[in-house]
């Protein structure tokens, strides 16, 4: 009985933590129903939980349980998330800089401990989340629409267009204007977005293919080992000898490659609930915004 109520505690932690000081919390039938366990068990776990302190409630006749009082620290604790773990893009950029700031800003406000880990490429990002290496991935929307299918992730909350990148371009080398029959252009498998974009911009074109890794772009590309890649506009300037051109096939912050999205694992419903309840996601593009515009130094 112990272990049968300490792991109903647990789930019933995740879900007062998903929760504010004034809720009204669900009946122990429904609780009961929703963890497939009886009453007893649901009413064990709840006084567990506030001899730990981590909660406070208060009967109000046929109204039903509210919540008068939240240890958000212990409540994590309980629910086996002393610490959530999450994964985004290399913060090579100002805006995934600025995103860095504010998603460390926003799980702070809410008193969720975050480790912020920074993985190259979409495909490795999204492998840690579903091997449970991870409790959330950031990504694009395109990354999330190419995986989204196998039915195992669940987008909780998307940052809106252009708060992954501003646009994607094309870096070539001087003496191209776009790319042409005969050309090796660079490509980094790692990654959905920059795939899909640089095999819509060679479509109709005999091109050599070549396999690299995103952060060797520059240096292949002066070395003439590949002519031309798709690139992230606002990456750091582009050393002479190099030139930006626009993509064919793409023009401004409105696409899915721009949009950056935040994924759990389908299973974890009550993580998901969780951010979605404390983490507002127009704060932490507004802080990306202040950092965009120098308004804040960054802190990650």
């Amino acid at each position: 009985m112990l272990h049968r109520y300490g792991s109903v505690a647990e789930e019933l932690a995740r879900r007062l933590a998903a929760h504010r000081v004034g809720d009204r919390l669900a009946s122990v039938g429904e609780l009961a129903a929703e963890f497939g366990t009886g009453r007893g068990t649901v009413q064990a776990a709840l006084k567990l939980l506030t001899d730990e302190g981590a909660v406070e409630l208060e009967r109000r006749g046929s109204l039903g349980s509210f919540i008068t009082k939240l240890d958000y620290a212990r409540l994590m604790a309980r629910a086996g998330l002393a610490t959530v773990i999450g994964v985004m893009p290399v913060a090579y950029s100002l805006h995934f800089i600025g995103l860095a700031t504010g998603l460390t800003r926003a799980f702070a406000q809410a008193e969720i401990p975050l480790v912020l880990a920074q993985v190259r490429g979409g495909r490795s990002r999204i492998q840690l989340l579903r091997t449970g290496r991870c409790d959330f991935a950031v990504a694009s929307r395109m990354a999330w629409e190419a995986e989204s299918g196998a039915g195992d992730l669940q987008l909780v909350f998307s940052f809106g267009p252009g708060s992954s990148v501003g646009e994607h371009v094309l870096l070539v080398r001087e003496g191209f204007d776009g790319i042409a029959d005969g050309m090796r252009v660079g490509v980094d498998p790692t990654s959905h977005d920059h795939m899909r974009l640089t095999l819509e911009e060679c479509q109709g074109r005999a091109v050599e293919m070549v396999e690299i890794s995103y952060a060797q772009s520059l240096s292949l590309l002066l070395r003439g080992a590949i002519d031309a890649t798709v690139w992230d506009g606002g990456a750091p300037l582009v050393p002479p000898g190099l030139k930006i051109l626009p993509l064919r096939r793409r023009s401004g912050p409105t696409g899915g490659d721009t949009e950056a999205v935040l994924l759990t694992r389908g299973s974890d419903q009550a993580l998901a609930a969780l951010l979605r309840a404390r983490i507002r996601p127009e704060a932490v593009v507004e802080v990306q915004r202040r950092v965009l515009s120098g308004e804040e130094l960054p802190a990650f």
